[in-house]
């Protein structure tokens, strides 16, 4: 009898351990009575958020999401980093093969816009709406990131383009910043007699001759022709301002106003000329104001001016933080965190050597350290404005735009004859688009 009352006092042990750890699997990475998740050591899990990053400002995205995450220990912050180009393909790649990170940096136009308009982005309207963008947020920087019917991303930066100067060679030279189109000449040609390359480019890519070409649009088709003209409602071929822009181009190229071998220069070692006193200025974003100092130039060496087309008209455009639409609703909102945090005027404050600037959250700070910080935002204020190119056309005429001005300098395409091929890219894509 004793024997069988131990073996049913046993039984039942066994039976309570089991329904315990029947109990504590079945709640496993359950909720605390808060709701935070936890692991089934109790342990409160992260969200990781994956990040894709531009190389150049990849360092910046570090320390800041460090910064996050100490705040919101939580939270991780998975980052990866490409070239600029690199980071354009991969994130097209990841799109169609349904492998989107988690959250990406992005300009705006027509390269931000695929991803609202193909349903791979978050649609922030009514976040923002909630949470008063309006009177957070410059208003040009959400008009920029409205793309495909949507508020697409979180506005980091806004900027406009304008040529860097060494002003100790306009000193040396006599040489006042020029006003007009036509005083910009006169400086080409007064560097260029003194041995002093007037403009440092860098052709690989495309975009960064595409900068002085789309001044050069500009000036010769005005404000209006040329946003017609971006905007597909204007035809190219035979457009005597498109082909003056294109023999202007080649004449600059043919003049030496550019670096030698200057279309197979990357970007990223255009800036070289410049620091050795070899070219005069660069045609370039804020963000070379603080590329001066992290190589350790002295900012105060340098000037700014927009490029002169006699419209007063500046090239600008935003860059943003795009979302998933496909992530989970708490990754969802820990990439949201996160992205408002790092805009925000108090981190920006505690972060202005990092950061560069102008910042799209109204009230942002400007370093001391970026004397020429305060003229370009100046410069944006007052003058108008047009979406840079590499944003204002569809990617794939884009493509043909690069090529046009390529071979207008080799001397494979007339002016004519690059005015037509554009306007083919053109034909192209609006029968595929039908």
């Amino acid at each position: 009898m004793r024997r069988t009352s131990l073996v049913i006092l046993i039984l039942l042990l066994v039976a309570s351990v089991l329904a315990a750890c029947g109990g504590g699997a079945e709640q496993g990475a359950g909720q605390d009575e808060q709701g935070q998740n936890r692991s089934s050591n109790g342990k409160q899990e992260k969200t990781t958020v994956t990040f894709w990053a531009v190389s150049a400002d990849e360092p910046v995205f570090r320390a800041l999401a460090d910064q996050f995450t100490e705040q919101n220990p939580n939270i991780e912050i998975k980052m990866t980093g490409h070239a600029s180009d690199p980071h354009k393909e991969a994130l097209k790649v990841a799109a169609a093969s349904g492998t989107l990170p988690d959250m990406w940096f992005n300009w705006g136009g027509t390269l931000g816009s695929y991803f609202p308009e193909n349903g791979f982005s978050y649609d922030f309207k009514q976040h923002a709406e909630d949470n008063q963008w309006g009177d957070k947020y410059i208003g040009s920087s959400l008009e920029l990131v409205e793309l495909g019917g949507q508020v697409s991303g979180v506005p980091w930066k806004v900027s406009a383009l304008g040529f860097y100067f060494r002003k100790d060679l306009f000193e040396k030279y006599d040489i006042e910043p020029p006003a007009t189109f036509e005083e910009f000449e006169q400086v080409l040609q007064k560097l260029k007699e003194n041995g002093i390359t007037p403009i440092t480019t860098g052709g690989k890519g495309g975009w960064h001759p595409m900068r002085i070409m789309e001044g050069l649009i500009e000036y010769y088709a005005g404000a209006e022709g040329h946003d017609q003209l971006m905007a597909l409602e204007q035809s190219w071929e035979g457009n005597q301002a498109v082909i003056d822009a294109y023999a202007k181009w080649k004449e600059w190229s043919d003049k030496g106003y550019f670096p030698k071998g200057f279309l197979t220069l990357d970007p990223l070692e255009a800036k070289f000329p410049l620091f050795k006193g070899d070219a005069a200025m660069i045609l370039d974003s804020p963000g070379f104001n603080k590329l001066l100092i992290d190589d350790e130039q002295d900012p105060e060496l340098y000037g700014f001016f927009p490029m002169p087309t006699n419209t007063d008209r500046i090239s600008s455009y935003v860059v943003m933080l795009q979302i998933n639409k496909s992530s989970e609703k708490d990754v969802q909102d820990a990439a949201i965190a996160f992205a408002e945090f790092i805009t925000s005027p108090e981190v920006i404050q505690e972060n202005l050597d990092i950061v560069g600037f102008p910042q799209a959250r109204i009230g942002s700070p400007i370093s001391e350290k970026m004397p020429i910080g305060s003229t370009v935002v100046e410069t944006m204020s007052s003058n108008g404005a047009f979406l840079i190119t590499d944003q204002a056309l569809p990617q794939e005429v884009l493509q043909k735009f690069f090529q046009a001005q390529d071979d207008v300098s080799l001397q494979r395409m007339t002016p004519e004859e690059a005015a037509a091929f554009v306007q083919e890219g053109i034909n192209n894509y609006k029968d595929r688009m039908k």
